[in-house]
């Protein structure tokens, strides 16, 4: 069954990236929004801003780990981000050399002959203690605001994942919501209501447990009867709104 979603974006500004992802230049007049602000809000939560970096690798505000890892039906689709990482992690750049902000960056080829292929970001709340995994209670919350920038594809998908929490475990089919993009860099506003799995999922999980116990979201560039994509995927201040 098909499922109609109204997609919710701000446009905050359209931007050029030339080069590699380590080389991103972006307009000089864009200013982003403070993340310090966001944190100390009451009805705000800073998932991920990719300002926290521990062992080499970004890691979410929570610290969380945060990797890349790839998924394909039968020829192997390839991605880059941080030199010799493992699991894969994703580059910080830099709007231009002076500004303090970072935003998460990485390079993915999709490949054919695939039926299915993605190369994901997933970025968790926090870190796996003991085997166990904490989760963050985000049902209170009416939105997720992200920035988002991609080459290659017209569309992102963000999933949102619960793991070790007693829900079903999936191999992929989470709640989620394709993103169709506009030029440049901008912020989208996905609503939570808006959530839905995809129709091959026969496995069905509660939208509002879910988010109760949300241990990690990912952002994925994917294909379906693939031919060869190519591309930059660029990802900055992940915030849950109220």
């Amino acid at each position: 069954m098909k499922h109609q979603v109204s997609f919710f974006s701000v446009l905050l500004l359209s931007l050029s990236l030339t080069g590699g992802p380590s080389q991103a230049q972006f307009s000089n007049s864009w200013n982003p929004t403070s993340t310090q602000d966001a944190a100390t809000s009451a009805d705000k939560l800073v998932y991920a801003d990719f300002e926290k970096v521990e062992n080499g690798r970004a890691v979410s505000n929570g610290g969380g780990l945060i990797q890349i890892y790839a998924g394909q039906e039968s020829t192997p689709v390839k991605f880059k981000g941080v030199a010799n990482a493992s699991p894969g992690a994703p580059e910080l750049v830099r709007v231009k050399a002076d500004d303090p902000n970072h935003l998460a960056s990485f390079e993915y080829n999709l490949l054919g002959p695939n039926q299915w292929a993605n190369v994901t970001l997933e970025i968790q709340g926090h870190p796996t203690q003991n085997g166990q995994t904490k989760a963050d209670d985000v049902s209170g919350y009416k939105h997720l605001s992200l920035q988002l920038y991609a080459t290659g594809v017209d569309s992102l998908r963000v999933e949102f994942l619960s793991n070790g929490q007693g829900l079903k475990k999936l191999d992929g089919g989470y709640p989620q919501l394709p993103i169709r993009l506009k030029p440049g860099l901008n912020t989208y506003l996905i609503p939570l209501k808006g959530l839905t799995q995809p129709s091959w999922q026969q496995e069905r999980i509660d939208t509002k447990e879910l988010l109760k116990k949300l241990t990690a979201i990912s952002i994925s560039t994917y294909c379906n009867q693939c031919t060869p994509q190519l591309g930059t995927v660029v990802v900055d201040n992940l915030v849950f709104q109220k």
